[in-house]
C-alpha cells in the first residue's frame, strides 16, 4: 500500500471537492472527470478505499463521496443509492478508488500514467481529425482504470491512445491519410467527385496529387528497405 503523506489529500478534502464540482455539474463543465481524477488521488494517498461498511452497513467510500457529489447537484435532487443512475456512479467511483490503489506500479503510479493519458487525448483534441472521435474524458479514464487493474504493468502509451477513442472508431495510419487524401484529389480532377457535382483539374490539384503520390513512394521504398534488398513495394 502507498505511504500517505502529510501534505495529502484527505476525506474531508474529497467531501468538500465533491460539493464543489456536484454544484458545479450544471454548469456545462468537466466536473465528473475532475471529480474520478481526485478519487484516483485520494485512494493513492490511503485517504480513501474499498471498506465496505465504512459509513455504516454497505456504505463504502464511493457510495458516501457519490450521495454528496448526487446532493450538491440541487435541493430538488434525491440520492438513492439503489437507482440506475446513481448505482452507476457509485461504480465509477469504487473503479476509480480501486485504480488509486493499484499497488504494481511503483512510486507516483499509477497517478502519472492517468495523468498523461488526460494530457494525450487534450493533445488529441487540438486535431480536428481526432476530435470527432475521442470519447468522454469520464469514459476514457474509466477505459484505462479497468484495463490497468487487469493487469500486472503500467499500459503504455499505444494502450493509453486506444483508451482515447470511441469504440469502434478506424484508427487510421499517416499513410493511410495521405493515400485517402490522394483518392479524392484525383477524383476531384477527374471530375468524378461525390454526386459528379465538383471538378478542378487545375494544376493546383494536379501538383498535390503528384506530391502525395512522391511521399507515398518514399513510405514504399522505407519499407521496402527494411524489408530486405529482394522486396520491391509498390504505389
Amino acid at each position: 500500500m502507498n505511504t500517505p503523506q502529510t501534505n495529502a489529500i484527505t476525506f474531508a478534502d474529497l467531501t468538500t471537492i465533491a460539493q464543489l464540482l456536484g454544484s458545479d455539474t450544471g454548469k456545462g463543465r468537466d466536473t465528473q472527470i475532475k471529480m474520478l481524477m481526485k478519487l484516483v488521488e485520494g485512494a493513492y494517498h490511503n485517504a480513501i478505499d474499498t471498506d465496505k461498511s465504512k459509513h455504516g452497513a454497505d456504505v463504502d467510500d464511493a457510495q458516501k463521496l457519490a450521495e454528496t457529489y448526487v446532493k450538491a447537484q440541487g435541493a430538488a435532487t434525491v440520492f438513492d443509492a439503489k437507482a440506475p443512475n446513481q448505482r452507476k456512479l457509485i461504480s465509477c467511483f469504487r473503479t476509480c478508488i480501486k485504480l488509486g490503489m493499484w499497488p504494481k506500479g511503483g512510486m507516483g503510479e499509477p497517478l502519472a500514467t492517468m495523468n498523461n493519458l488526460i494530457s494525450m487525448r487534450q493533445a488529441l483534441r487540438k486535431n480536428p481529425a481526432d476530435a470527432k472521435k475521442l470519447d468522454d474524458a469520464a469514459n476514457t479514464l474509466l477505459k484505462y482504470a479497468r484495463a490497468q487493474l487487469r493487469s500486472d504493468q503500467l499500459l503504455d502509451d499505444a494502450q493509453l491512445r486506444e483508451f482515447c477513442f470511441r469504440k469502434g472508431v478506424e484508427l487510421r495510419t499517416a499513410e493511410e491519410i495521405i493515400e485517402a487524401a490522394r483518392k479524392s484529389l484525383r477524383q476531384l480532377y477527374e471530375g468524378k467527385a461525390s454526386h459528379n457535382t465538383a471538378s478542378d483539374n487545375s494544376k493546383h490539384i494536379a501538383n498535390a496529387i503528384e506530391s502525395l503520390t512522391k511521399r507515398l513512394k518514399e513510405n514504399a521504398g522505407a519499407r521496402g528497405r527494411a524489408a530486405g534488398p529482394n522486396v520491391q513495394l509498390t504505389v
